[in-house]
């Protein structure tokens, strides 16, 4: 056993047991025919909750974070009860760093996925590295928060050039930092969630870089007067500042999900947890004018 092994739960076959170090936390089920983990790096969480808030069990919860002298010294942790998970991985869909994965026989399967239950979300990064110049500076790679671009150069004939650029989406957060950076505006980025972050700047301390030391995308910055200032464009709304401000400052708004098509009991009541009950109604009620739709037209083909 692991000398950073601080707790383990041992379960018989079909339960699920946990394991935890400091640097992760894995669930295991076993079965007769395969294997299903959950596997949380701790260093890549954010600690922003949005698991927890999506957990269709409550079997996912946070800690406090802790902050001393108006530093993050720790994030908030995630901890999940193994006795209420029931593995079907909506946490994992909707984790912003990557950092929970769900895996059957090995393989990034959450069961809420193949099954339609949760919908797929629309994230995406494109270069056109074709048209890169390297008088560009690299600076898609240079701004990168999570350092998930990589760009290849190569020397033909004392010419340099750039050959490709590399982006590895397992640790991309679709921040956009990449995409004004670049200079030709060769960087495309899709996120998935769109709203909006405020501060009230009147209940911010005087000496306090808890949300700027949170934020995983650099979108939190400080002015010269030692106060917070958020640029939007950069802000990927996934509450960690949210979750680490003690004074209650920060409100992170979601109002809408770019995804793919999926009707469920479970995503609606997702849906509503991650934005608002209006947003809910707004998208039941453009289902319902579509099923209408529809309808009408299928009475119509009928009488021809």
């Amino acid at each position: 056993m692991s000398s950073t092994v601080f707790r383990e739960a041992t379960a018989t076959p079909r339960e699920i047991s946990k394991k935890e170090t400091h640097e992760s936390l894995r669930l295991v089920q076993r079965y007769i025919t395969k294997t299903q983990e959950r596997f949380l790096d701790r260093e890549r969480c954010l600690g922003c909750g949005i698991c927890a808030t999506v957990c269709t069990k409550d079997a996912v919860y946070l800690s406090e974070a802790e902050i001393e002298e108006g530093r993050l010294v720790k994030r908030p942790e995630v901890e999940i009860d193994s006795k209420k998970c029931v593995m079907g991985g909506t946490c994992a869909v909707f984790c912003p760093s990557g950092a929970l994965k769900v895996t059957i026989e090995g393989e990034e399967d959450p069961p809420v996925i193949a099954f339609e239950v949760i919908p797929t979300l629309r994230k995406t990064i494109s270069v056109d590295s074709d048209r890169c110049e390297l008088d560009c500076g690299l600076k898609c790679q240079e701004v990168c928060p999570t350092d998930a671009i990589t760009v290849e150069i190569r020397e033909d004939d004392g010419v340099a050039r750039i050959t490709n650029v590399i982006v590895d989406t397992d640790i991309c957060i679709y921040c956009k930092q990449c995409e004004p950076a670049c200079p030709y505006d060769l960087v495309k980025v899709e996120r998935p969630f769109e709203g909006k972050t405020t501060i009230d700047l009147t209940k911010c301390p005087e000496v306090c870089m808890a949300c700027i030391d949170a934020c995983p995308s650099d979108a939190l910055k400080r002015d010269d007067g030692g106060r917070p200032v958020l640029g939007q464009e950069f802000c990927i709304l996934c509450s960690t500042c949210e979750q680490v401000c003690p004074e209650g400052a920060i409100t992170v708004k979601r109002t809408s999900v770019a995804c793919s098509d999926v009707k469920s009991g479970a995503w609606f009541t997702a849906l509503e947890k991650l934005t608002s009950p209006d947003t809910l109604s707004r998208e039941l009620g453009i289902d319902a004018e579509h099923q209408r739709r529809e309808l009408v037209k299928k009475r119509y083909a009928s009488l021809l």
